[in-house]
């Protein structure tokens, strides 16, 4: 018998992901297998404009966490962490460039934040701070040794197709934590389970967590959204429709970013084909705009089938409010070398795209990773 206190989640995350290259042979590989393999460097949604009272940094890192950053800043420029700005989370064994803004006053102590793994490369005054999603996107340049006889032929196949199809917008298993314990959390909190709990994951790993934590159920709430907004790509796929737009359909302009709901499939079929609109999927929450007819149908049932309703978002307040995201994410200004044991393949997605889930699709599950960290997107 399970002792009381004792919550079992029973969301389980998508692994492996399903794939929309999975009638090509993919490849092996091992990745990271030191820093400088995986190389990312940010696409600024803007560039400092040279006076204001913040100073922004283009900071190049090496092997080193963003939260690591993050503290070296503070300490070695003299300014609270809440008084950094980043647009994004780089991850740690990578090569990584981004920029960082701080206080305009630290601008005389710069100097002192070289260190081991870290280079400010360049320094800049701006109006504002830099906020999180501040950022176009990201450009990647990541090695895949190990990978097999014809590896680079094979991942190139795969590649075209994502270029010609864009990608599945799947968040990547690092979201949802080890073992899935950052989503049962959220499930926790969801369900009102007490703050200080034990819960069970689906593999019979028990978690003791302090649902209190402020960094714990935000990233919480968001793995229960994106689970979810997972499962729905995962159906979308399956049948056929994950790039088409279906009656119903919450559409993204692809030039102002607004969303509507569409109420002629076919009229706008031909507008996503032409690169002006994209239908998106729920991040579940109270203020989404929500989709109708066949499209809404399949979300309500994805949610049904995943043990949850609106409510459960609504118990989470302002943690999970609710949002779209596109269905499809672009590949672009891709390229693809063969090395003596791999490849090396390059490419640039949006603001919060995930690096290692167009890596899945070339190497297909057959991936080792030499990372010690969670890969993070911009």
């Amino acid at each position: 018998m399970l002792p009381a206190d004792l919550h079992i989640c029973p969301l389980v995350p998508l692994h492996p992901l399903p794939r929309a290259t999975a009638d090509l042979p993919g490849t092996d590989g091992r990745l990271r297998t030191v820093p400088e393999d995986f190389e990312v460097e940010e696409l600024p949604l803007y560039l400092p404009s040279g006076e204001g009272e913040h100073l922004y940094l283009w900071i190049e890192k090496i092997d080193v966490a963003a939260d690591t950053l993050r503290r070296h800043l503070s300490r070695s420029l003299g300014v609270p962490p809440d008084a950094i700005g980043m647009a994004g989370l780089k991850d740690k064994r990578a090569v990584t460039r981004q920029w960082v803004s701080v206080p305009a006053n630290a601008q005389a102590r710069v100097g002192a934040v070289e260190a081991p793994g870290i280079r400010v490369l360049e320094a800049k005054l701006h109006r504002n701070k830099l906020r999180t999603a501040h950022l176009r996107g990201n450009r990647f340049r990541i090695r895949v040794r190990e990978a097999g006889p014809d590896a680079a032929r094979l991942a190139r196949a795969r590649l075209d197709v994502l270029v010609a199809r864009g990608c599945p917008a799947f968040y990547g298993s690092q979201r949802m934590g080890h073992g899935g314990s950052t989503l049962a959390a959220g499930w926790a909190l969801a369900k009102g389970v007490p703050r200080m709990a034990r819960i069970g994951t689906p593999d019979g790993v028990v978690h003791q967590v302090n649902l209190a934590d402020r960094s714990l159920r935000r990233l919480a709430a968001s793995a229960l959204q994106s689970h979810v907004f997972n499962c729905t790509v995962a159906r979308r796929l399956g049948e056929g429709t994950l790039g088409l737009v279906l009656a119903g359909d919450v559409c993204r302009k692809v030039a102002s970013g607004g969303v509507f709901v569409s109420s002629d499939a076919e009229l706008d079929r031909a507008r996503a084909a032409l690169g002006e609109i994209e239908p998106t999927g729920p991040m579940w929450g109270p203020k989404m705009v929500r989709a109708t007819a066949t499209a809404g149908a399949l979300e309500d049932e994805v949610l049904a089938a995943c043990g949850l309703d609106l409510d459960d978002f609504a118990a989470l307040g302002p943690l999970a409010e609710g949002t779209r995201r596109p269905l499809v994410i672009p590949v672009t200004e891709a390229g693809l070398d063969a090395e003596v044991d791999g490849y090396t393949v390059r490419f640039v997605l949006p603001a919060g795209a995930f690096a290692t889930v167009v890596l899945g699709e070339l190497m297909d599950g057959g991936a080792t990773d030499g990372r010690p960290e969670a890969d993070a997107c911009g």
